[in-house]
């Protein structure tokens, strides 16, 4: 059984997934219901388990940590504390690059996928992060398009060209500067 919890805090709605062994599976965040959050969260999952996920009202540790990444003070994700293995080999590794950017400081796609292996795969990089099951536990949000405007941003139940004002609001909130529409370049990431 994959157990579901739920939690509100500040208008915004949490949604978390564990997997039996109580590893983080999934998670999302909504600004408008905890239906949105619970949806994106089923979403998200493997086919294999999304008829097992059952919600319970009972609190889990993850939800302050996911909580702590949307109010900016959320540190690095030890990515042994998340399955994810519902997701290829590739998609692992973005995941696990996205978990370096530091506090306050953004990468683009290209830049991701030139350290996994050249420009090619930026697509692919693009795919990854938008499908990204762990939003703010790996964070997706941290990554821009060259032109270092904020880009999309998949809210639940929004198209993700509707989003970019709460990606903008992340970013802020974690110390990234910008200017005017743009992130400021000393704001700036480059994996080595």
């Amino acid at each position: 059984m994959i157990r579901g919890f739920s939690n509100r805090k500040g208008g915004i709605w949490y949604s978390i997934a564990l997997n039996r062994e109580g590893k983080l599976l999934a998670c999302a965040f909504s600004d408008r219901n905890r239906s949105e959050a619970q949806k994106a969260v089923t979403k998200s999952l493997p086919k294999a388990l999304k008829g097992r996920l059952h919600w319970q009202r009972a609190s889990s540790k993850y939800l302050p940590i996911l909580i702590s990444f949307y109010e900016g003070s959320g540190r690095k994700t030890d990515l042994r504390t998340v399955d994810l293995s519902g997701v290829s080999k590739f998609r692992g590794d973005v995941y696990n690059l996205l978990c370096k950017i530091p506090l306050g400081k953004v990468t683009t796609y290209g830049a991701i996928a030139k350290k996994l292996g050249g420009r090619r795969y930026s697509r692919a990089v693009g795919t990854a992060v938008a499908t990204n099951p762990l939003p703010l536990i790996v964070p997706c949000h941290r990554v821009v398009p060259c032109s270092l405007r904020v880009g999309n941003y998949g809210m639940c139940g929004r198209n993700p060209g509707k989003g970019g004002y709460m990606k903008q609001k992340l970013l802020r909130r974690e110390g990234v500067m910008f200017e005017g529409e743009r992130v400021s370049k000393q704001s700036t990431w480059i994996p080595n």
